[in-house]
């Protein structure tokens, strides 16, 4: 049986008529600035009478515990919803107290706190709707609408506008999380202030503690102002650390002082994922729903445009829209995210760059992501250029990793068939020499730490039984080849097919990972690959003595090209970019010799998948690696000469004496063992 809801009823609230109903209209988890702007919005548009609406938020708002700031000229919408609201308002700005400058036709525009919460009071009391002073601890969709369970009972809702805090992500190398927290005090002041009509916006004639931080100054009057000690860091500013620079900077600046209040907070600056989980009848608004911008933390007039959206939505019965960012702006944050983070002394001189090189009006403006690709460059090259470089490389290089190696191998096989084309005589020697060293650094020693894969210890010992089991598996599988030669030649392009699509669809993470994916791609690669070349798979086949592919070298490339095709539609269903280059580059292989294009999937793509899977699964870097593989690199250099030495004595007459058919036999006794360990080491640690 669920709980009775209880109603905490506000000061001065009507009583309800029916104080304990259970479904409503609209309710609202969370009673700040994003609620209370979308309440004003709606009731502008005569969307609230003849509604239940119920507001829940665990915290009274009883205290000016916070101040809303915006910039904006008369007539923006924000500036039109808010204009009874706003307690202050100045024409100038300044930046570590250099010549004040004008912000004409804009304003800075200030809101307090229990103004705001004042509204949303007035608002409920002419409605008739209703606040709980209630924690909600899970939203979940049913068949009687949006079931909300609280700390103090449960409610049923067609629609819930959720204000909660967004649950971030642990950032990605890529991505940066840090804090804006401030701690401020509003004080009086004896001396007189001069310029009461100019804000300083940041002054960082304070230490820097080790992070990028600023003095942010409010005057309400000549002789009372906010003065704030605001942070950009990983971790929240302490009181300890704030009051001492605090009472410094006044006491220097303004002289006797008397704190009347203290104000706090702390606002995400993010460009990590959140965790949320879309449900229907649920609407994400203010920082869940991505007003906050990551790098400013400035929120107040993304909700304020978000909230009439919504309630235009509303009103003609649309689908809610959500808040839409232009996805350069995103990335001119993540690059200073990303340097704040990491270099925090460079927040300082790239701060004072941008207001010491650009008008006041062009930086508001670009902060207000209004601005033209043209004025953003301008801007973007008045800042220091070092740090946004290599935040530009740091981040361009993690975010498109799984492109890079696809497109380098796409580029490398259209330079092999240029030079091809131009000197037929380099496919001799050119494609054999970066064969050769290809499997000598990667192709065979990503399969060199087998022995290690059980334990996931690099500094494990060396398990006999383990490399003697290892080599029975090879040996029972030539065993195979000499007997049944039909079988180990199906059985070994099956397992491969697995084999390839396990390590491709691990990089790739396609949007269900699910097994038939595996063979579907292994087997399209291997189709292309051999169909693409008949001819010489045909001889490969001859001298293995097992049936060739009844098809014309014309029918294969035919075939090959419609399973290239086939396979572009998959990548882009997947909307994977670099499943597409890598089909990209099969379709060129067709026009290079069958070892080459094998070559350049099996060493340039899956060896060195498999190689950057084994440094996450281990946690180390390509030397070490390399190390441990070396020994057992040597020895399968060494067993591929015995067998080539076998080959030519005519120890194994089930073969005619064909390198390449040794090749590939080769690989496919070294191979079985090896994709048993690779599908355990996949599931065991990297699933």
């Amino acid at each position: 049986m669920e709980e009775t809801p209880i109603f905490i009823e506000p000061h001065n609230m009507p009583v309800s008529p029916h104080p304990h109903f259970s479904k409503v209209d609209y309710l609202f988890a969370g009673a700040g600035a994003s609620a209370t702007l979308l309440l004003m919005s709606m009731e502008q548009r005569g969307l609230l009478q003849g509604k239940t609406i119920l507001v829940l938020d665990p915290d009274a708002k009883s205290k000016n515990d916070k101040t809303y700031c915006f910039w904006g000229s008369s007539s923006e919408s924000t500036t039109r919803l808010c204009q009874h609201l706003i307690s202050h308002h100045w024409g100038e700005v300044s930046v570590n107290r250099n010549q004040p400058e004008s912000l004409f036709p804009t304003q800075y525009r200030r809101i307090s706190g229990l103004d705001l919460y004042g509204e949303l009071r007035r608002i409920m009391q002419e409605q008739g709707f209703y606040r709980v002073q209630a924690t909600v601890l899970d939203l979940e969709a049913t068949e009687n609408g949006v079931k909300v369970t609280t700390d103090k009972g449960t409610w049923y809702s067609t629609t819930v506008f959720d204000s909660r805090p967004p649950l971030y992500l642990p950032p990605a190398n890529d991505e940066a999380h840090l804090l804006q927290s401030f701690i401020g005090y509003v004080i009086d002041i004896e001396t007189p202030l001069l310029g009461a009509n100019c804000i300083d916006l940041m002054d960082f004639g304070v230490d820097q503690q080790g992070h990028t931080q600023f003095m942010y100054v409010l005057p309400f009057s000549t002789g009372k102002l906010l003065v704030e000690l605001t942070r950009f860091g990983l971790e929240p500013i302490t009181p300890e650390e704030a009051e001492p620079l605090l009472n410094q900077y006044i006491a220097h600046r303004f002289g006797d002082f008397q704190i009347i209040e203290t104000e706090t907070g702390c606002i995400p600056m993010s460009t990590a994922s959140t965790k949320i989980v879309t449900l229907p009848g649920v609407i994400p608004i203010g920082g869940r729903a991505g007003a906050v911008k990551p790098s400013t933390g400035y929120a107040f007039k993304n909700m304020s445009r978000h909230a009439q959206i919504l309630a235009d939505c509303l009103q003609k019965g649309i689908q809610p829209a959500g808040i839409s960012v232009a996805p350069r702006f995103l990335f001119y944050d993540r690059l200073l995210l990303y340097i704040l983070s990491r270099q925090p002394a460079q927040g300082k001189p790239i701060f004072e760059a941008l207001f010491q090189k650009n008008s006041a009006i062009d930086v508001l403006l670009f902060l207000d992501e209004k601005t033209s690709l043209y004025q953003d460059l301008r801007i973007l090259f008045s800042l220091p250029l070092k740090p946004f470089l290599q935040a530009w490389w740091a981040v361009t290089i993690v975010r498109y990793r799984n492109l890079l190696a696809p497109l380098i191998l796409l580029l490398l096989a259209l330079g092999l068939l240029i030079l091809q084309t131009n000197l037929p005589l380099s496919v001799g020697w050119v494609q054999p020499v970066l064969l050769s060293l290809g499997l000598f650094f990667l192709g065979i020693p990503h399969g060199a730490v087998d022995h290690l894969l059980e334990s996931g210890n690099l500094k494990g010992t060396v398990n006999v039984f383990f490399v003697i089991k290892y080599l029975g598996f090879a040996a029972a599988f030539l065993a195979l080849w000499l007997f049944f030669p039909n079988v180990a030649i199906v059985f070994f392009l099956g397992y491969s097919a697995w084999h390839f699509g396990q390590a491709d669809m691990q990089q790739w993470q396609p949007r269900h990972k699910w097994p038939i994916k595996n063979w579907a791609w292994g087997a399209s690669l291997l189709g292309i690959v051999l169909f693409g070349h008949v001819e010489a798979t045909n001889t490969i086949l001859a001298n293995m003595k097992v049936l060739l592919l009844p098809l014309t070298d014309a029918q294969g490339k035919l075939a090959a090209s419609l399973i290239v095709l086939a396979v572009v539609v998959w990548g882009l269903w997947e909307r994977r970019p670099a499943m597409l280059l890598s089909v990209c580059m099969l379709a060129v292989g067709i026009q290079l010799p069958l070892l080459t294009s094998f070559g350049l999937y099996f060493i340039g793509q899956h060896s060195f998948n498999g190689w950057c899977h084994l440094k996450q699964g281990f946690q180390t870097d390509d030397l070490s690696l390399f190390k441990n593989a070396f020994p057992f690199t040597a020895g399968a250099f060494l067993l591929f000469g015995a067998m080539l030495y076998c080959l030519e004595s005519g120890f194994l007459p089930a073969f005619n004496k064909h390198w390449v058919t040794a090749f590939f036999v080769f690989i496919s006794c070294i191979s079985f063992p090896h994709v048993i360990a690779m599908h355990g080491f996949y599931r065991k640690y990297l699933r």
